[in-house]
């Protein structure tokens, strides 16, 4: 069965709730205090089968000012509206109102109901039509049906039902693909049964047993029993109203504004980024960090407004807004929204959810500004780009980025699919599951350079720079090693970067000696080169050289910095020249004997086993040599 969501709005005691009665023969007026004063004071609710076949869900919302955030906790997922006028009465304020928190909530489908026709003389009628006509002119709702009715004789009631079956069709079906989310909008105890929550299922199919969360507090909970439209239900799809028996939760556990969802589908978040629209009828501008109470799903949460783009928000502008709740709020992109002030509680404008889950930004940023713009405008493979983009640095996981852009599963691992095959994005972590825009790999390999230079300013007799300290330096941009690792290979491939074992250099940085450091650097590898396997101790370079041991040391650093002279173990230091010509010694003796003993080698290269041990040490560690036992063999790497 097919599924359309009707809401009522109007002014109090315009005959909203009688004419739900008079088209479903339900009185949705529930609570006894709604039936002493005649006035719908909460949300009530009702259904009848149209011609069609499709089941007609009504949500009666009360009209009086003082109830308006009940109303506005009814009218957020409502699929079609019938927008009732008394005849007698015509447009009043509250029929304003509500006529804009429709346009705020973007409801695009809806019938004109006027009531009381049956108690009107032709000239009020006739005003309160034009009246009508002028109020939504330009809107949703101009050239919406205009049906006259009495819910006393019942005049115009078949005329009204014929109206929504033929819109009902046209109305899209909220999706079934996305996880399960419900705004809870009752709460209450059933004897015998325990705790019953009732409200819209957004999106999803929900079915008995299934566990599910209750956020924000990610409170588990599961579905012991479903009863929709009469009786018990083994699901509801999406667009389907319900009552929900949970097991595992108690009634005080829950409030008006919680959301039932699949666990882990929605991350709860203090912060979201929005588009808002001012009303043009605003008594006011909206400054800057003006604290407000903002009405989405089922909930009303007090918060501040930043404004992202412009200094105020006058009466019927745009703009770009951060809103920062007081409680955590458990929402998605495009979730539609309405605000109104604190303090005096009227309706200033409203929007919807550009990114549910930003960083804080500062004021007045050109590039936050346009990327919210962007993802604004976006369709679903754009949208997924943008987010992508707009993660910065921060490699995001594949399973997050469908609640960023609130898209299904499959849609999102195609529009992946597509991105990775034209090279717009670059996979890695575990499985390729964490994902990084091809545009912001290109910022990590120059912010990579960047801090390599910098380390460069800071250390001038160093040129290799331990990869830990590159590594500890990006932390603070939650980037993973795999990416790291994968920007430091492409800057090794482009030449722009030389890797050796676990510390990196700019291929074009070089140490600039002075002229008497040029001296010593010469002086100082000629007794190297001379003393090529018997390197020279500290006291012999003091000796021969005749300059103080702190300028000898270091300059040494220097030259192994520069890959002229190599550590071994030991605190030995010999010249690159005695490690070549030792590692070609050692693969000529090897191919021929097969295996080396330790002291074969020393004797091969005439010195001491106090050198020799060392040196055969390091050609295991670069893999020309492999010990087994007391002798060495080729390594791989030596083949």
């Amino acid at each position: 069965m097919e599924y359309v969501l009707i809401g009522t709005a109007g002014h109090v005691d315009h005959g909203k709730s009688t004419l739900i009665k008079a088209l479903s023969g339900i009185d949705p007026d529930r609570l006894k205090e709604e039936k002493e004063r005649e006035m719908t004071i909460d949300i009530g609710f009702a259904n009848f089968l149209l011609p069609g076949g499709r089941l007609a869900q009504i949500i009666d919302v009360p009209g009086h000012e003082r109830f308006i955030k009940n109303m506005l906790a009814g009218v957020n997922t409502i699929d079609l509206v019938l927008f009732v006028v008394d005849a007698n009465e015509g447009v009043k304020p509250q029929t304003r109102e509500h006529f804009d928190i429709l346009r705020i909530l973007a409801v695009k489908s809806g019938i004109i109901v006027i009531t009381k026709i049956d108690i009107a003389s032709p000239e009020r009628l006739e005003e309160t039509v034009l009246g009508i006509s002028e109020l939504v002119k330009g809107s949703f709702l101009e050239k919406a049906p205009v049906i006259q009715v009495s819910s006393v004789t019942g005049m115009g009631l078949p005329e009204l039902i014929s109206a929504i079956d033929r819109l009902a069709p046209d109305i899209p079906q909220r999706s079934r693909d996305l996880p399960v989310r419900l705004p809870i909008d009752r709460i209450f105890t059933m004897s015998g049964s325990g705790t019953v929550i009732t409200g819209t299922l957004v999106s999803g199919i929900l079915k008995v047993n299934d566990t599910l969360e209750v956020l924000p507090h990610k409170i588990p909970a599961r579905v012991r029993q479903i009863q929709s439209y009469g009786g018990k239900v083994a699901q509801i799809i999406a667009g389907q109203r319900a009552g929900i028996n949970l097991a595992g939760i108690k009634k005080e556990d829950l409030i008006r504004g919680n959301t039932l969802a699949a666990p882990g589908y929605i991350t709860p978040t203090s912060i979201f980024d929005a588009s808002i629209g001012i009303l043009p009828n605003c008594p006011r501008p909206v400054k800057n960090f003006t604290r407000v109470r903002l009405h989405i799903g089922t909930g009303e949460f007090l918060g501040r407004m930043v404004l992202l783009d412009k200094e105020k928000l006058e009466p019927g502008q745009d703009g770009l807004i951060q809103f920062k709740s007081e409680l955590p709020l458990s929402v998605a992109k495009d979730d539609r929204f309405v605000m109104r002030l604190y303090a005096p509680m009227i309706t200033i404008g409203g929007g919807h959810i550009i990114d549910a889950h930003p960083v804080k930004h500062k004021r007045f940023q050109t590039e936050i500004v346009e990327q919210l713009e962007a993802l604004e405008v976006s369709d679903p493979a754009n949208s997924v780009e943008q987010v992508l983009i707009n993660s910065g640095l921060s490699a995001l996981h594949l399973k997050d980025i469908p609640v960023r852009v609130n898209l299904p599963d499959q849609e999102v691992a195609q529009i992946i699919k597509g991105l990775s095959e034209s090279g717009r994005i670059i996979m890695g972590g575990i499985k390729n599951q964490r994902i990084m825009h091809a545009d912001n790999f290109r910022l990590l390999k120059d912010k990579i350079v960047g801090l390599m230079d910098d380390f460069y300013l800071k250390n001038q007799s160093t040129i290799n720079i331990p990869l830990k300290e590159l590594k500890s330096a990006l932390v603070k941009n939650s980037i993973t090693d795999d990416f790291l690792d994968g920007a430091l290979k492409g800057l090794s491939e482009e030449g722009t970067v030389s890797l050796a074992g676990e510390s990196a250099k700019l291929s074009r940085y070089s140490i600039k000696l002075t002229d008497k450091q040029g001296q010593l650097r010469q002086k100082l590898e000629k007794i190297y080169l001379d003393n090529l396997f018997s390197p020279p101790g500290s006291e012999m370079l003091e000796k021969s050289l005749g300059v103080k041991p702190k300028a000898i040391e270091e300059m040494i650093i220097i030259l192994k910095e520069m890959d002229i002279l190599v550590g071994l173990s030991e605190g030995i230091v010999i010249h690159r020249q005695a490690v070549t010509k030792a590692a070609e010694a050692a693969r000529d003796y090897l191919q021929e004997h097969g295996h080396i003993k330790a002291g074969e080698f020393t004797r091969l290269l005439n010195t001491s086993r106090k050198y020799a041990i060392p040196l055969l040490e390091y050609l295991d560690s670069i893999r020309v040599t492999k010990r087994e036992g007391d002798v060495r063999v080729l390594s791989r790497g030596g083949d």
